[in-house]
């Protein structure tokens, strides 16, 4: 198998993080969506990335799909429990570190639209949900119950790095809980591994 990504795309960076955490072989193929490459378009019609390619040819597509699909290649993961409630409390923290990123990507095309977030609806309410997001992380972490590191955790640091990554202007680091959290993780190798690049 192998992956259809953008290696600034942070919905792909978790991916590859997860598979390093699990010690699963993922090549990345590095793929630019605004260009329509034949095989994106191929194993995703809407052209996103990340699409995960398996052995048959076929395709997964949406991150959290293709989360789900690598955790359960390894049966013994100890980064989400297969079922109970902790396994649904993490993939509602999934759903809202997936939200902070869809309205960041948001803002990003609306930076590159050149259309002023003070006047456009649409991206005044991205600019609040990863504000209220944001907050709301700590208690999210205090609600999994998961003591160890797990896929909750990547999806923090890849959400607040994509904010560092984009948005510097958008201060997480307000939040103590967050910074503690960050700085206990976001050295561990399959993140320190899949960081955007820079220049």
């Amino acid at each position: 198998m192998h992956l259809l990504a953008s290696l600034t795309s942070p919905y792909a960076r978790k991916l590859r993080a997860v598979a390093g955490e699990l010690a699963l072989d993922l090549p990345v193929v590095p793929t630019a969506p605004m260009e329509n490459p034949p095989a994106l378009v191929a194993a995703n019609p809407l052209r996103k990335v990340p699409a995960l390619i398996l052995g048959d040819g076929t395709s997964l597509i949406d991150s959290p799909v293709i989360a789900g699909y690598l955790l359960a290649q390894v049966p013994d993961q100890r980064l989400m429990p297969s079922h109970g409630m902790v396994h649904w409390r993490m993939r509602s923290f999934e759903a809202l570190t997936d939200g902070i990123l869809d309205a960041a990507v948001g803002l990003v095309f609306g930076r590159a639209a050149q259309l002023d977030a003070a006047t456009v609806p649409s991206l005044q309410r991205a600019i609040v949900a990863i504000d209220l997001a944001v907050k709301a992380l700590v208690a999210a972490h205090a609600g999994v119950g998961h003591d160890s590191f797990g896929y909750h955790d990547i999806c923090t640091v890849v959400a607040l790095d994509y904010l560092d990554f984009r948005h510097p202007g958008i201060d997480w680091r307000a939040q103590p809980g967050l910074v503690a959290l960050h700085a206990r993780h976001a050295d561990r190798p399959s993140l320190v591994a899949t960081r955007p690049p820079t220049g």
